[in-house]
Order: C-alpha cells, then sequence, then structure tokens
C-alpha cells in the first residue's frame, strides 16, 4: 500500500534558499526545517537569520546562514564549498532572492535596469548552474523552485517594467530548464504570488487606498500570506510533486482568473 503521507516529507534532504534570510525565503526556510530539512540560506544580511539557527539548533536539524552575492562566481563558489564542507550534498535550490526599482518605464536609467535583471535573472542562472552542475546532475536528482510573480502574467499601470520583464524571463527559464535537466531526474518549477507583505513591498501594503484596490481585484479577498507560499514550496519541493516539471503555479487567490 503507498504510504501517501511521507510524499511531503523533507526528512534526509538538504536545501539551498537565496534570498532566505528575510521576506519569503525565511518563511520558506522555516517550512524546510520544520519538515525535516538541514537547510542553508543565503544573503546580504545572514544576522538576520537568528531565530531560524535558533529553531534549527531545537529541532536537530543542520543550519548555515552564508552571505553571498549571487551575481558573483567567486562568492558563489565559496559558498558551495561551505555547503558541501558543513552539509555534505544539496537536493533542492530555491531561488527566492529579488529585488525591483519603482520607476516609469520613460526614466528607468540603465543602471536600475541591469539591478534588477543583474539579480533577478543573471543571479538566478549563476547559482542555479552552479549548484546543478557541482550536486544535481551527478546524483541524478533534484528540486529547482523558483520565486516569480503574478506579474510575469500580467500588467500594471506604472513603475514595474524591469520587474515584470526579469520575472517574465524567470517563467521561461523555468521551462526552458525542465526541458534540459528532466534526464537528470532534476524538477523546476516556479510560484508566481501575488502580493504578500515583505520588506520590498510593506510601504505599499501600508497604503490602506492601493490595499483596498488590490484585494477587491483578488476572489478571495485577501493579500498573499508567506505561508501560502510556504506551503506552494513544500509540494514543489517534495517526492509528492516527482512528475510536476515546467510548471508555474500561481498562489494569487483567484487574482489571474479574474483578468
Amino acid at each position: 500500500m503507498e504510504n501517501y503521507r511521507d510524499l511531503f516529507s523533507l526528512e534526509g534532504k538538504t536545501a539551498l534558499i537565496t534570498g532566505g534570510t528575510g521576506g519569503l525565503g525565511s518563511a520558506i526556510a522555516l517550512a524546510f526545517l520544520q519538515q525535516g530539512a538541514n537547510v542553508a540560506v543565503c544573503g546580504g544580511h545572514p544576522e538576520k537569520s537568528a531565530g531560524l539557527a535558533d529553531y534549527a539548533a531545537q529541532a536537530g536539524r543542520k543550519f548555515l546562514s552564508i552571505r553571498c552575492d549571487i551575481q558573483k562566481q567567486s562568492d558563489i563558489d565559496n559558498m558551495l564549498n561551505e555547503i558541501e564542507e558543513q552539509l555534505d550534498t544539496l537536493d533542492i535550490l530555491v531561488n527566492s532572492a529579488g529585488m525591483n526599482r519603482l520607476l516609469p518605464a520613460e526614466d528607468y536609467t540603465e543602471e536600475a535596469f541591469d539591478q534588477v535583471m543583474g539579480l533577478n535573472v543573471k543571479g538566478l542562472h549563476l547559482i542555479t548552474k552552479a549548484v546543478g552542475k557541482r550536486f544535481m546532475i551527478p546524483r541524478n536528482y533534484g528540486r529547482i523552485l523558483n520565486l516569480s510573480s503574478v506579474k510575469s502574467l500580467i500588467g500594471t499601470t506604472e513603475n514595474y517594467i524591469a520587474y515584470c520583464a526579469s520575472k517574465g524571463a524567470v517563467n521561461m527559464y523555468t521551462k526552458q530548464l525542465a526541458c534540459e535537466w528532466g534526464k537528470y531526474r532534476i524538477t523546476c518549477n516556479a510560484i508566481a504570488p501575488t502580493f504578500v507583505r515583505t520588506p520590498i513591498n510593506s510601504f505599499q501594503l501600508d497604503d490602506p487606498a492601493f490595499c483596498k484596490k488590490l484585494t477587491d481585484r483578488i476572489p478571495l479577498g485577501r493579500i498573499g500570506q508567506e505561508r501560502d507560499i510556504a506551503a506552494a514550496a513544500l509540494y514543489l519541493c517534495s517526492d509528492a510533486a516527482e512528475f510536476v516539471s515546467g510548471q508555474v503555479l500561481t498562489v494569487d487567490g483567484g487574482l489571474t482568473s479574474m483578468q
């Protein structure tokens, strides 16, 4: 008889979560720790992960928090050396690092555009390539999850030109990598959330008029919560989703169905 309960367990797995020291990344990291995984997180502020480190120690999990700029190959190499030394291998990669610059399209500078595309697309590729070649391809196993956005699927009235373009690129990157690395039994999927309160957008959600305008368009009548995204990540990175690849899962309360 099939044991479906264990399909969602991450016991014995090891995950790396970029952008894992805050926002959605830290919520995913906590969910993975609670489901039995050992976890490494990276970002620009490793000191922000003290709460995750405390939980991991209490739960008997291994945990690393590493300062790393995923746009720099030398940083990536040093981080993966440390992960291999401390955690042995990686089974799961969650690309949660991302940024936005809010500027009108006609005033979007080359510097700002390169910043957004550099982290959201180039950095995602560099870390994915490195983790895949070093840990996943040799073992014929891997789960890769990219954080996209509903803004990869629907437009907005202003100020998101680079962000929308970058997340659209993430969606196609996800699909193409699923095609190329399927032969290695590596799945690659993406989650496209609507607004979830994080440090990157809290200033917008603190505006009652903005928040009402947004929730009026969502059939379920609320913005996203961190647990919504963490739950989707758990599914797509578990063995329950071993036959799911190349998909962009919208976690948006029905928003994109209303367009």
